[in-house]
């Protein structure tokens, strides 16, 4: 664990052996990666070679040795297709051939034939013990070298062992598994001879395992690697050292696991390798094994560990040799670089000593010599660029600041700066954008309460003391709404009350003459008093409007137009029974000063209508229509009476109704139009 101590010894140290620690550690780790690296992947392709090289070794012994099994299994099946193919052939002719077989093929230990009783000529009884015969008589001659010189003896145990009974109880040709006979240890190549569909006997050919063990023994691999070869149930056929575990011995005898597990796969034809113990050495070996195809053997060859892995060992001990000397050479290397880099990062330190004792006392134009050599000229030049970059926006924020406190909020930083520079001069453009924002929003709320605006909210209200300021102005504000909301709702109640007192008086002024119009018989009169009245209806309709209209400013036109209509048909309908007057108004909202000018108009000319247009008794009809048309305003008031006299100007005329007509048309603005096709019709437009 690294205390802190440690740490506090590491940082007095100086620059020049830590640049020697970093760098020789480094190169240290880096060689040590790389030659660990480079010993695992050469360790492994040198292995995969070794393995190769001896299993290739192996496979070419064992190839070799199946080309030589399988020509004397050819032997054999000549042997069996010549004899079995030939009727005529003699005893004597048959020997010569097994005889000549023999003495043309030296690495043989004998040549046969063995057929059963009576199966070659018919004659066994007249060869009875007679030479390559025994007893029976049955003809076996059995060409061999078993003592030497070549000799004619008959077979023997032909009725047990296999080289005879196998044959026949298959019949197809057999290569034994090795056997002793006549105390020599051979294996035997076997062909059934067949003569009409049924076994005749056999052709065959021994050869000794001493010869195998010879040729086999003579094989090396390495520098001590030897071979030898097991038989499909693992029987030793060959040793090169242990001559008494030939025949004798199995890979199962050893009872070494990884041996018993190659013998399995000898048994089943597999090819393979092991790392084991040796059991005639006690040394750690590999040991390949490829099979022989022919005759179910196995060629085995054994090799030390350390002669496969030799060039291994060698390559990694070069390799660790190369890397010390290149550790010792980069030491060399980092001290010379150690010396180069302490002087000119002394005066450089030097120069940031001084520089930050002038930063302290506020003096920031101080700046760091750039005369050095050229690898360390970066840093000096850094550091002046860092200086310039600092000073310029602590120069900047001075400005700010004073402008801010001299009241100039339009005032923003210039630099181009990044990061916490960048920062700070948008904090103070942000504080000088907050102050202007706030001022120009609160101005414009005062502005707006001067000229009894209330609904100009405070929209901006800042933080801290500004939102203390900014809440005061929107309380004041909200006040005085306030104030002026309940002014107002007092000055609505003051004017529905004076529109329905003057609606009141009003009816109290049309009932009034009503009763005086009683008084009186004269017919002229009694029309004039009824003329007043309408005209006094006409306008209490309009402040009845404006009582129930909801902004005591303007009124449903149309709907008082109805009104009006039914008012003034309520009037003349005891006279004029058979008159109809239809509507046709779109909805029209006037106010005041409009409203009741037109609806006195209206009033005369429907009059008129009732009183001029119609005889007595007279069907008619008298329509009223009123339509907005892009800001335009159409009143039509007409009927289909009589029509309106040629030789009278409605705008000169002794008739108060249409004097007054024509005052209030243009008291309002209006323009009045006179139709008399079809009757007559007054056409009235306003803008």
């Amino acid at each position: 664990m690294i205390t802190r101590a440690t740490r506090m010894e590491w940082k007095n140290l100086s620059l020049k052996v830590k640049l020697i620690l970093y760098i020789v550690v480094g190169t240290l780790l880096v060689l040590v990666a790389s030659t660990v690296m480079t010993i695992s992947t050469v360790t492994s392709q040198e292995e995969d070679l070794a393995y190769k090289q001896a299993t290739e070794m192996a496979r070419n012994y064992a190839n070799n040795f199946n080309g030589d099994m399988e020509k004397n299994k050819a032997i054999a099946e000549t042997i069996a297709v010549s004899v079995g193919s030939y009727d005529s052939i003699s005893r004597e002719e048959t020997n010569n051939m097994l005889y000549n077989l023999l003495v043309h093929h030296p690495h043989l230990l004998g040549t046969y034939i063995a057929y059963e009783p009576d199966a070659f000529d018919g004659q066994d009884h007249l060869f009875v013990n007679s030479p390559g015969h025994d007893a029976t008589g049955r003809f076996i001659p059995y060409w061999n070298k078993i003592n030497g010189p070549i000799r004619l003896d008959p077979l023997l145990d032909y009725e047990t062992l296999d080289y005879y009974q196998l044959p026949k109880k298959t019949e197809s040709d057999v290569l034994t598994e090795p056997y002793y006979y006549e105390g020599v240890f051979i294996v035997s190549y076997v062909s059934p001879i067949i003569k009409n569909g049924e076994f005749a006997g056999i052709g065959g050919v021994d050869v000794s395992l001493n010869y195998l063990d010879d040729t086999i023994s003579d094989v090396k691999a390495f520098d001590s690697g030897y071979a030898f070869m097991t038989g499909n149930t693992g029987i030793l056929v060959s040793h090169p050292f242990n001559k008494d575990w030939i025949g004798e011995k199995t890979l199962y005898d050893f009872d070494i696991p990884e041996i018993s597990g190659a013998a399995d796969d000898i048994r089943e034809g597999k090819s393979g390798h092991v790392k084991t113990i040796d059991p005639n050495t006690g040394e750690t070996v590999i040991m390949f094994y490829e099979p022989i195809r022919t005759g179910n053997f196995s060629f085995i060859l054994v090799v030390p560990e350390d002669e496969i892995f030799a060039g291994v060992t060698t390559l990694s001990n070069k390799l660790l040799e190369i890397s010390l000397i290149s550790l010792i050479f980069m030491a060399g290397v980092s001290y010379l670089i150690a010396l180069s880099f302490t002087e000119p990062i002394k005066n450089i330190v030097r120069d940031f000593e001084n520089i930050s004792k002038d930063a302290v006392r506020g003096k920031l134009d101080s700046r760091a010599k750039t005369d050095v050599q050229k690898d360390f000229r970066e840093i000096p030049m850094g550091l002046n660029e860092i200086l310039d970059s600092v000073t310029a926006p602590v120069r900047d924020t001075i400005r700010l600041t004073n402008a801010l406190a001299k009241g100039e909020l339009s005032e923003r930083s210039n630099l181009n700066v990044k990061g916490e520079f960048k920062q700070l001069a948008n904090t103070l453009d942000d504080l000088a954008e907050s102050l202007d924002t706030i001022i120009e929003d609160s101005s414009e709320v005062l502005s707006a309460v001067q000229n009894n605006d209330f609904s100009r909210q405070v929209r901006v209200y800042g933080e801290g003391n500004f939102r203390i300021l900014t809440e005061g102005i929107e309380k004041t504000r909200k006040t005085l709404s306030e104030m002026i909301q309940e002014r107002e709702k007092l000055e609505e109640i003051r004017k529905k009350e004076i529109h329905h007192r003057i609606k009141n008086n009003l009816q109290v002024i049309s009932s009034l003459l009503d009763l005086e119009a009683d008084k009186f018989t004269d017919e002229s009169v009694i029309e004039a008093f009824k003329e007043s009245q309408n005209r006094v209806i006409s306008m209490a309709l309009v402040h009845e409007e404006l009582y129930r209209s909801q902004d005591m400013e303007s009124i449903d036109f149309s709907d008082y137009l109805i009104k009006l209509v039914n008012e003034l048909s309520y009037s003349y309908i005891i006279e004029k029974e058979n008159l109809q007057i239809k509507t046709d108004v779109e909805t029209v909202f006037l106010d005041m000063d409009t409203a009741i000018p037109l609806g006195m108009i209206v009033n005369e000319l429907i009059s008129n209508s009732f009183k001029h247009a119609f005889s007595p008794r007279q069907k008619g009809e008298i329509h009223v229509n009123l339509s907005l048309d892009k800001e335009k305003l159409t009143l039509v008031v007409g009927d289909n009476g009589i029509g309106f006299p040629e030789n009278i100007n409605f705008r000169k005329t002794d008739s108060l109704g249409l004097q007054l007509v024509t005052t209030l048309i243009s008291q309002i603005g209006g323009i009045i139009e006179l139709e008399r096709d079809s009757g007559t019709r007054f056409r009235i437009t306003l803008n």
